[in-house]
C-alpha cells in the first residue's frame, strides 16, 4: 500500500496535476476506479432497460419515444464507450503507466463525452418543456414526429459544435486564458438546462394541482389525467436524480480551475446519475415497473424449469416417475407461464 502511494506521488500521467499540486491518493483512485466500472455495468443495464421499456411500449407516441431515446441512448453510449477510457486513465495513475493511454485518445474521449452528456441534459430539459406545454394547453396540438426530429437534431448539432469548441480550446491550450468564456459555456450547457427543467416541472405541478378537479370531471378524463401524472412522475424522478448528482457538478465547473482530486470527486458524483436516472425512470412509471417485473418473473421461471425438466427426463426410469414427468409437462401449465 505504501509502495503504491509513493508511486502515485511521483507520477503525473498525461500532465494531469498542476505544478505543486498534491497527487490524488491511491485509495481514493481505487474507489473512483471501482465506481467507474460500476457505472459501466449498471449504467449499461439501466439505460438498456429504459430504452427497452420505451421502445416496446405500445401506448407511447412515436414523438415521445424519439425524445426519450435522446435522453437514454446518449447515456448508454457514455457508459459503454467513455467510462472505460476514464477507468484506463485511473489505472494509469495508479500504476504510473505513462504509455497506457495516449493524449489523443483522452481528447477524443473528452469530446465524445461532452457531446453525449450535453445531448442528454438538453433532451431532459426539452422533455420537461414539451410536457409543461401539453399540461398548460391540453387542447393544443401535440408536437409531431417531424417537429420532434427537428428539435432533437438541433440539440445534437448544438452539442457537437460546443463539444468541438471545447476540443479546440484544449488543443490550443487556451482553456486557462479563456476562463470567463469557459465558465459561461459550462453555465449554458450544464446549469441552464437544469434551471429550465426545474421551471418546467414547477409550472407543471402547479397546473396539475390547479386542474385536478377539472380533469377528474369525467371517468375518461380521470384516466387520462392519471396517465399524464404517470409520465410526469417518471420524468420528474429523472430530473430530481439529475439535480442531486448534477447540480454539484455544475457548480464545480463554475468555480474555475480546481485540483484533480476535486475533478474526480465531482465527476464520480455526476456519473452516478447515468445509473440512477434510468432506474428512477422505470421505477416511478408503474406500467414500466410491472412489465419489467413480469418479464423477470417469466425469465426466472423459464430458467428454473430447464434443470427441473432435464432432471425429470434423466430420472424417468419407473412408471411413477414417467407419470410425474408427464404431469409437469402439462400444456395448460406451460401456457400459463
Amino acid at each position: 500500500m505504501n509502495g503504491t502511494d509513493n508511486q502515485t506521488e511521483n507520477c503525473n500521467v498525461l500532465n494531469i496535476y498542476s505544478p505543486g499540486e498534491s497527487p490524488v491518493s491511491a485509495a481514493f483512485l481505487t474507489v473512483a476506479l471501482v465506481h467507474c466500472y460500476g457505472v459501466v455495468v449498471f449504467g449499461t443495464l439501466g439505460n438498456t432497460l429504459a430504452l427497452w421499456c420505451v421502445g416496446t411500449c405500445t401506448k407511447t407516441r412515436r414523438p415521445v419515444k424519439v425524445l426519450l431515446f435522446s435522453v437514454f441512448l446518449p447515456a448508454l453510449v457514455v457508459c459503454l464507450a467513455t467510462r472505460p477510457v476514464i477507468g484506463e486513465i485511473r489505472i494509469a495513475l495508479l500504476t504510473c503507466d505513462i504509455h497506457r493511454v495516449s493524449v489523443v485518445v483522452v481528447q477524443i474521449n473528452m469530446v465524445v463525452y461532452n457531446i453525449l452528456a450535453q445531448i442528454e441534459l438538453t433532451a431532459i430539459a426539452a422533455v420537461a418543456v414539451v410536457r409543461a406545454v401539453s399540461v398548460w394547453a391540453p387542447q393544443r396540438q401535440a408536437l409531431g414526429l417531424r417537429g420532434t426530429v427537428v428539435l432533437v437534431t438541433a440539440i445534437c448539432v448544438y452539442s457537437i459544435l460546443t463539444g468541438l469548441g471545447v476540443l479546440v480550446m484544449v488543443v490550443t491550450d487556451e482553456m486557462d486564458h479563456l476562463r470567463i468564456l469557459v465558465t459561461v459555456l459550462f453555465f449554458i450547457n450544464t446549469t441552464l438546462p437544469a434551471l429550465i427543467t426545474a421551471g418546467a416541472y414547477v409550472l407543471m405541478i402547479y397546473i396539475l394541482q390547479r386542474n385536478k378537479r377539472r380533469l377528474a370531471a369525467s371517468q375518461h378524463q380521470q384516466r387520462e389525467a392519471t396517465t399524464m401524472d404517470q409520465a410526469t412522475r417518471a420524468m420528474l424522478a429523472v430530473f430530481i436524480s439529475n439535480l442531486v448528482f448534477g447540480l454539484p457538478h455544475s457548480i464545480y465547473h463554475l468555480m474555475g480551475k480546481q485540483p484533480h482530486f476535486m475533478n474526480i470527486l465531482f465527476h464520480v458524483l455526476f456519473s452516478t446519475h447515468f445509473v440512477m436516472d434510468p432506474l428512477a425512470f422505470v421505477w416511478f412509471n408503474s406500467c414500466y415497473r410491472r412489465r419489467v417485473f413480469s418479464r423477470m418473473k417469466k425469465v426466472t421461471q423459464s430458467l428454473s424449469s430447464v434443470p427441473t425438466s432435464s432432471f425429470l427426463h434423466a430420472s424417468s426410469v419407473s412408471p411413477s416417475d414417467h407419470h410425474l414427468h408427464h404431469h409437469d409437462s402439462d400444456p395448460k401449465e406451460e401456457n400459463v407461464c
